[in-house]
């Protein structure tokens, strides 16, 4: 549960290696709990287009890139920058740009206003 209430939030700042820790954990469990809902759906349909499966994958995946968008917002506010800064990433090639300055770039020294430095914690 920790986890969760780490990655549902947009308050404060996270760090590149943190940032890149919950990427990484969210990511993969993502991926597992994806891949069992359409399983469990395949065995119970048999059908691969039926909305046991559709439907259940479809929320999850919802819900799952709410959290990676999250991150993400947290992640620039480290970069003292706005949220709002994630719409870069629908831009075609932009996006790789972006992905780019959020991992490699180094956040604000100090307190921001977003909050503390996380690394001074």
């Amino acid at each position: 549960m920790e986890l969760l209430n780490e990655i549902y939030t947009t308050e404060g700042r996270l760090n590149r290696l943190r940032y890149l820790k919950y990427q990484v954990m969210w990511t993969i469990i993502s991926t597992v709990i994806g891949f069992i809902l359409g399983l469990t759906g395949g065995f119970l349909s048999g059908d691969p287009d039926s909305a046991l499966i559709v439907v259940p994958t479809g929320i999850w995946s919802f819900i799952a890139g709410v959290g990676g968008v999250m991150l993400g917002i947290r992640r620039l506010h480290d970069l003292n920058k706005s949220g709002w800064f994630m719409l870069l990433g629908l831009i075609p090639l932009i996006n790789v740009i972006f992905a780019l300055y959020i991992w490699l770039m180094p956040g604000t020294v100090g307190h921001n206003r977003y909050g503390a430095d996380p690394l001074q914690n």
